[in-house]
């Protein structure tokens, strides 16, 4: 059996080479999600963002860290048309899936008559999210999702073919963050997303007004993310919990066919299987290596076998030792160990493992036979070459 000691040598060297490894095919896979966004946080302004007019339109500003839009009271307007600000960015590549994750922070900045359905002069923050798709007979179809954050105006807006709507309620004068699964959005409404290749992504922030307000709305955005997984999983991530949505669907459904997936693996992740199955052999043949020197390196105590008159000997009652008559020499026979072969090091190494670390100067100096000045001088030698601490 391995001492405390050698178990604990053991297991940090398994520990050593075998979590790194674990980590490193995370790692490769957590690599396969994709942040397709550019700017995201607005630290470089305006850059990857296109901003672009509603109508008589509205302004914006980044210097805080963010997007501040706004509409001023003196902008014209003309009956129930939408005015205001909107900026978007277009993700255009080829290895695009629907494994979408949509996250952004608002914090809308209207007056409590401005942030209803019943007001006069309504507010409108929302988000559009465009998706390109190509269907398997070269057909391309555009599917919108709009996610709403103050409210959803059903009856200003007209309904608009693969189109969906989702309300997203939020607190006014407060940050609040939200996190979307795209995709389950997009199946609930529109069927299974594998009938479409998805080729084209664009992310619209909108603020919009109804009428002239009383009061100057704002909308502030910030840690925009979306995040795609660009290649095939091992195994199957924890399932996260979105936050329940409310949808009215103004579309009808393109045709569409079922297409079932065969299960792929991707090079990185099987590298990185073959990896851990090397590290858990190399582990297994360095934990035997490090228990058979250790055992080797300190033996047992020499023995000495008994004299023929302290031999055992049967009786009825079972078995006892004779003793020997007192005239009577008993010779020793010596056993010669591997202990006699090491250096004094060496054996000072293997006493001082053996008692993890924890020696008495004068009980070593009994057990090894040797002055408490060489027992110094031996430890002193194995500090300098590092062997001990």
């Amino acid at each position: 059996m391995l001492s405390s000691s050698k178990r604990r040598l053991a297991f940090l060297l398994v520990v050593l080479l075998v979590v790194p490894s674990v980590l490193q095919v995370q790692s490769s896979q957590a690599e396969t999600a994709t942040e397709l966004l550019t700017n995201g946080k607005f630290d470089y302004r305006i850059d990857g963002w296109v901003p672009y007019q509603i109508d008589s339109g509205g302004e914006y500003d980044v210097d805080s860290g963010y997007l501040d839009m706004w509409v001023p009271q003196s902008n014209p307007v003309s009956g129930i048309k939408e005015h205001g600000i909107g900026v978007r960015q277009v993700v255009d590549r080829g290895d695009l899936t629907f494994d979408l994750t949509y996250s952004l922070s608002i914090r809308p900045e209207v007056s409590h008559r401005q942030s209803s359905p019943s007001s006069l002069m309504p507010t409108l923050i929302r988000s559009r999210i465009k998706l390109y798709t190509a269907t398997g007979d070269a057909g391309s179809v555009t599917f919108q999702l709009i996610y709403h954050f103050l409210w959803e105006p059903s009856e200003l807006r007209e309904e608009e073919p693969y189109t969906v709507h989702f309300l997203k309620p939020t607190g006014t004068y407060a940050w609040k963050q939200f996190v979307i699964d795209l995709k389950k959005d997009f199946e609930k409404q529109f069927g299974p997303s594998s009938s479409y290749n998805l080729e084209r992504i664009e992310i619209c922030l909108e603020l919009a007004q109804i009428s002239v307000p009383f009061s100057v709305p704002h909308a502030l955005w910030d840690n925009i993310s979306l995040v795609c997984e660009v290649a095939a999983q091992v195994t199957p991530t924890p399932t996260q919990t979105f936050q329940s949505t409310t949808s009215i669907t103004t579309a009808t459904q393109g045709p569409t066919t079922t297409v079932t997936a065969s299960p792929t693996f991707s090079p990185e992740v099987i590298l990185g299987i073959v990896a851990l199955t090397a590290v858990v052999v190399i582990s297994t043949m360095a934990l035997v290596y490090v228990s058979g020197r250790r055992r080797r390196a300190y033996p047992s105590r020499p023995t000495v076998l008994p004299s023929p008159a302290q031999r055992p000997s049967a009786t009825k009652e079972g078995l006892k030792i004779v003793p020997a008559s007192a005239t009577t020499t008993s010779p020793r026979v010596r056993v010669q160990t591997i202990e006699e072969f090491m250096s004094l090091d060496d054996k000072v190494y293997a006493y001082i493992s053996d008692r993890e670390g924890e020696i008495s100067w004068s009980q070593a100096s009994r057990d090894l036979r040797i002055s408490i000045d060489e027992l110094k001088a031996s430890v002193d030698r194995l500090k300098k070459a590092g062997r001990i601490e």
